[in-house]
């Protein structure tokens, strides 16, 4: 089976683990969608840091290096949404 090296599929891959993720979590807790309370911030967190590892491997463990950066972009864009919207 070929591996699919794309900054695409990294990108959309961590957007769709970052939706379930954050779902789930949303589903299981009392928290409400986008709160914007500091009490809320693992709820963000939590998916990103699921990311972050994840593509940590792209990187080094699986020589997926496109994947790996597609991934890296939406976790660092999901931490400056985080610090910019949450932690106001």
């Amino acid at each position: 089976m070929e591996k699919k090296d794309n900054f695409i599929i990294g990108f959309i891959g961590a957007a769709v683990i970052f939706i379930v993720l954050y779902s789930i979590i949303n589903l299981f807790t009392g928290f409400t969608y986008f709160s914007r309370s500091s009490d809320s911030l693992w709820v963000y967190m939590l998916p990103l840091i699921v990311d972050l590892v994840l593509a940590r491997f792209m990187l080094v463990k699986w020589n997926m290096e496109n994947t790996g950066r597609g991934m890296m972009f939406v976790t660092l864009v999901g931490i400056v949404s985080v610090m910019f919207f949450v932690l106001k």
